[in-house]
């Protein structure tokens, strides 16, 4: 009598048990995809405007468009300038921002009349960056608020990242702290990200649809 039973229902046991393994199999590929390739993101706030978050010619302030976050890049290689990157700062464990990518390990960042100047090895004199991605009202237009800083002095292994809208992102500047409520309150190293906490370069937009686009790479200068 077992037998007979086992016969009837062993094709769709074996069907069913086939069925959860495939299941865990492309879940597991998509959870280690989601961990070490690639990831979907949602963009909130205006503090890269128009660069992202905008929509129809307005910048949105709350939940907007939707990224892909290229993870695997960092892996065989380091942040450039320009990159749009998603990351938790020294201030946060569990917040993420998205900002651009300014100074580099070793540089020093200016922020000097409402411009932007990077000192390095291959311009020891300061360089103005050529910021062609901000807008009208921010291009010429970076301020340091009245309790952040105007010169970074950007660590080995950290970055010095700011949003597109500079005037309304908090971001490196302010320490990613509130910069009419303290900013950097005396401690300017929470102004820079560590390589280890960025989590992953913004590659696509693919929300909404019309907004679907691979995000280029600026250039600033030749070094």
């Amino acid at each position: 009598m077992e037998n007979s039973i086992w016969k009837k229902f062993k094709p769709s046991i074996i069907w069913i048990a086939d069925l959860i393994v495939n299941v865990a199999i492309v879940f597991g590929v998509v959870l280690l995809i989601e961990k070490f390739i690639v990831t979907p993101f949602d963009i909130f706030g205006p503090s890269m405007c128009d660069s992202m978050n905008n929509i129809k010619g307005e910048c949105v302030k709350g939940y907007g468009e939707k990224i892909i976050l290229n993870k695997a890049g960092y892996f065989v290689d380091t942040p450039k300038r320009g990159d749009i990157i998603v990351f938790v700062p020294k201030s946060s464990d569990e917040k993420f921002f998205i900002k651009r990518v300014i100074g580099l390990p070793g540089e020093t960042v200016e922020i000097l009349n409402g411009d932007v100047y990077i000192t390095n090895a291959e311009h020891p004199n300061g360089t103005k960056l050529d910021e062609l991605y901000l807008n009208e009202e921010n291009n010429h237009n970076t301020p340091t608020f009245e309790t952040g800083y105007k010169i970074f002095n950007v660590p080995e292994g950290e970055y010095f990242a700011m949003g597109d809208n500079r005037n309304a992102s908090t971001d490196s500047r302010s320490c990613f702290q509130n910069p009419y409520a303290g900013g950097c309150n005396g401690d300017p190293s929470g102004a820079f990200v560590p390589v280890k906490n960025i989590e992953g370069k913004a590659w696509v937009k693919f929300w909404p649809i019309n907004s679907m686009q691979v995000i280029e790479q600026p250039v600033y200068f030749q070094n």
